[in-house]
């Protein structure tokens, strides 16, 4: 991952100013967006085979296989794709039900792993390899969210920390290959491990010398000494490729965020522009002056002793049981560690004109499910400013994007935090004052003083959920309905398929039941749903229908009636209006039905013009978009109700694909 001939450009120079960018790589990040599960090929059949006993009777011939393919395909799962080995008892675990094999499963300490890939995949970064061997890839450590919430799970505690975005930092251990480029004069033949430890002698060296120099200095000396000190303090350009001439783009971002260098020489600065004050007494200055030098050397040596702890003949975890946090109390900083790390900081960047609307849309896509098609949205009570405000076509999306991109509005490049700062750094190397920067998601009413938050209706304001800090957005997160359910669907195309339909009455049923269990105890929540997932009739499918629902909550009853894709969704939003018990003109309309359309090809709504005439296929399809797509509080359906967004996009999305397929099939 590391792009050394880029990250050397500009180092220095730009620390002084916070500035984040030009210390990192601006090349391409190989994000990994979801990914196939780690499942092999059906086990092969002997040839023959005797009846199991087990709670639910006899097992023997087809059944029999079906029960050793599933417990093959399970243990893969649970296990981080290692499927059963010659240690395994299959005979043992045959007897027992599906629900004890993968509590068995989850007892393994490599079902850890299965989790942390389940979380990277709900982050949108799954590794395309989690390990080589039993060493992991380094870029799973840059999820401290993911990793937290692992471990978390396999000790019965909080598995919702995969929803906090400030928290710990888990550190991968250091580099052992040399970097991709040739060494500097003096540096040839050294491992990276020397090379590290030689950089950072170098640097404690001259914060030493400093500090030595001063003391050695009387007091009428110390013009000499402010000099020295206020030289030092400048000398980022000069220090920072220094030190960062042993360490790989990952173990740099750590060094940049903590602040290793840049806080003890901002430091040093404001300590000597006080000090050599002429109105400073001498002796007061000259104590002031050592103090912070000597409290700069401290945090330096603090830092480079807990990066140390991370050498790889130190540090090499073998489970995610293993993972060890780094000590951010040795950094200068001091600050909590922000979730978004230098994989989301590549391919999350925030430029002078985007106004973190990319990190926005990751967030709503990654943890609410929201791909923000703009369908339908409600009109505000009040005119909203500016091109996005009144282009109807732009605020579709915008009146979501731009109140959550405002959690991110001091982050600047890589996610540096700007807040002390007058001015942003993007990651396209402009900057912009931070306070009209800032002044964007001013709020024009009264409350919330700032337009910023989860916004599920822009006409309702009391639907919403409103913020100003990271802390406010991993609150919502861990409350949202939304997410919930969207951790649950996410969990289903994890162990299922990504492309498998579910029922929405069935994902409600799991979303409730979740709910219910993680108001106790979240891990033995999510636990439990991996469970039911695992004895769903999409899972035991070998070969199963993409566009098919193969489980239903329970007391339902599929029948004739529309698609399973949105039936529930009709169910939930239209049914109490639109049936074949209307009184009015929504009886023409029954969502409920399912029949044949007049051209005898295609099954439709019942669905009558206003001469009580069964419309067609396609005219029905169409009316249906436009009452969906309406922005018209008079025209958009439901009226008068706040829809879901991902509920109203599922059926738009399905309304207009069976459009397409009966316009395509009725083609000329």
């Amino acid at each position: 991952m590391a792009h050394p001939r880029v990250r050397r450009a500009g180092l220095g120079a730009l620390l002084g100013a916070l500035v984040l960018l030009a210390l990192l790589s601006l090349a391409g990040l190989k994000a990994r967006r979801g990914g196939e599960m780690l499942l092999a090929p059906a086990m092969a059949q002997p040839s023959a085979s005797a009846p199991v006993e087990h709670a639910g009777g006899i097992l023997a011939g087809a059944s029999l296989w079906q029960k050793r393919w599933w417990i093959d395909r399970t243990a893969r799962l649970l296990r981080g794709g290692e499927g059963l080995a010659p240690e395994d008892d299959l005979d043992a675990l045959l007897p027992l039900s599906k629900e004890e094999i993968a509590r068995r499963f989850m007892s393994d300490e490599r079902f850890g792993d299965a989790i942390l890939d389940f979380n990277l995949f709900f982050l949108g970064f799954k590794s395309d390899q989690l390990k080589n061997g039993s060493i992991y890839d380094r870029t799973v450590f840059d999820f401290p969210n993911a990793v937290a919430a692992a471990q978390a799970l396999l000790k019965d505690g909080d598995y919702f920390q995969l929803f906090d975005l400030e928290g710990p930092f888990y550190m991968a251990p250091l580099r052992s290959e040399p970097l991709d480029e040739p060494p500097q004069p003096g540096d040839e033949g050294l491992t990276p491990a020397q090379l590290r430890s030689k950089a950072m002698r170098e640097i404690e060296a001259v914060f030493a010398d400093a500090l030595a120099s001063a003391r050695a200095r009387p007091a009428p000396e110390l013009a000499d000494t402010c000099k020295a000190v206020e030289s030092l303090a400048d000398s980022g350009q000069t220090l920072t490729p220094q030190l960062h001439r042993a360490f790989d783009d990952a173990e740099i971002f750590a060094l940049i965020r903590g602040e290793v260098l840049a806080q003890p020489l901002e430091m040093l600065a404001k300590v000597a522009e006080t000090a050599c004050d002429e109105r400073t007494a001498p002796a007061v200055a000259r104590k002031s002056l050592l103090e912070g030098l000597a409290s700069a050397l401290a945090q330096i040596k603090r830092a480079f002793a807990a990066m140390a702890e991370f050498e790889p003949d130190r540090y090499q975890p073998k489970s995610v049981r293993e993972f060890k946090r780094f000590a951010l109390s040795a950094f200068p900083t001091k600050q909590k560690w922000l979730s978004f790390g230098f994989e989301q900081g590549m391919a999350l960047g925030n430029s002078s004109t985007n106004f973190n609307r990319k990190r926005a849309a990751y967030v709503l896509k990654r943890f609410f499910c929201d791909d923000l098609i703009p369908i339908g949205f409600e009109s505000p009570q009040e005119h909203v400013a500016g091109v996005h405000g009144s282009q109807t076509s732009c605020y579709a999306c915008h009146h979501k994007l731009d109140p959550m991109a405002g959690f991110f509005r001091t982050y600047g490049a890589y996610f540096f935090d700007y807040a002390r700062s007058p001015d942003m750094i993007f990651d396209d190397l402009a900057s912009k004052d931070r306070a009209l920067y800032e002044a964007v998601w001013k709020a024009t009413r009264k409350l919330p003083a700032w337009n910023i938050g989860y916004i599920r209706s822009a006409r309702f304001q009391s639907y919403n959920s409103y913020g100003t800090s990271m802390g406010d957005l991993a609150r919502i997160l861990r409350t949202a309905p939304e997410v919930k359910r969207c951790l649950v669907k996410r969990l289903h195309e994890y162990i299922v398929a990504e492309d498998q339909t579910i029922d929405r009455g069935y994902l409600d049923y799991l979303t409730r039941e979740f709910e219910a269990e993680a108001a106790v105890n979240a891990s033995r929540a999510f636990k439990s749903t991996i469970v039911r997932l695992l004895q769903s009739a999409a899972y035991e499918q070998r070969d199963a229908d993409p566009k098919r629902c193969y489980d239903a909550a329970p007391g339902s009853r599929p029948g004739e009636g529309p698609p399973c894709r949105v039936a529930f969704i009709l169910s939930k939003n239209c049914a109490q209006c639109h049936n074949a018990g209307a009184d009015d003109e929504a009886a023409r309309l029954d969502v409920g039905s399912w029949i044949l359309a007049p051209d005898g090809q295609h099954r439709i709504f019942r669905h009558l013009d206003d001469r009580l005439a069964q419309l067609s296929a396609r005219d029905s399809l169409a009316r249906v978009i436009e009452r969906l797509s309406s922005s018209d509080v008079s025209v958009r359906m439901p009226k008068g109700r706040v829809m879901g967004s991902d509920e109203r996009q599922e059926l738009f999305l399905w309304a207009q694909e069976e459009l397409a397929r009966i316009l395509e099939r009725t083609r000329p």
